[in-house]
């Protein structure tokens, strides 16, 4: 005769693989709110890019930032000329040391000239005015 094994809710939902499947695709994505004029809410992997393209106003030259949403956004590099480097370090340290260390959940950028961001595969625009990124999860 078999006997009856009682089994508690709890016990059985972590026991299921429909849990630690659901609890891993949470651990791996991130929402981002953006601001570009209306709200978009975009949900990425925490591998994903978001690019900033803009012209510094008073060189004139493009400048490209680039970061991750891990758990805040981070990982930022920035691509430009010396002279422009220069501008935004007065030339005493070097930019991409500086950057690497920024941890934040919200970012603001605004432009005179404009600007654009993709953050997966989607661009948003802005022309002589600000963009928004949030990150709301996690």
């Amino acid at each position: 005769m078999k006997a009856l094994r009682w089994e508690s809710p709890l016990a059985r939902l972590l026991g299921s693989w429909a849990f630690w499947l659901l609890l891993l695709a949470l651990s791996l994505v991130r929402v981002v709110e953006v601001d570009a004029g209306e709200k978009a809410y975009l949900v990425l992997l925490p591998f994903q890019e978001i690019r900033v393209e803009f012209l510094n106003s008073v060189t004139g030259r493009p400048v490209l930032l680039e970061f991750r949403p891990l758990f805040r956004f981070q990982g930022f590099r920035a691509y430009t000329d010396p002279e422009t480097e220069a501008y935004y370090t007065g030339g005493t340290y070097p930019w991409n040391q500086a950057l690497a260390k920024e941890r934040r959940r919200a970012l603001l950028y605004c432009s005179e000239l404009g600007l654009a961001v993709r953050v997966g595969e989607r661009w948003f625009r802005a022309e002589g005015g600000c963009l928004g990124l949030r990150l709301l999860y996690p």
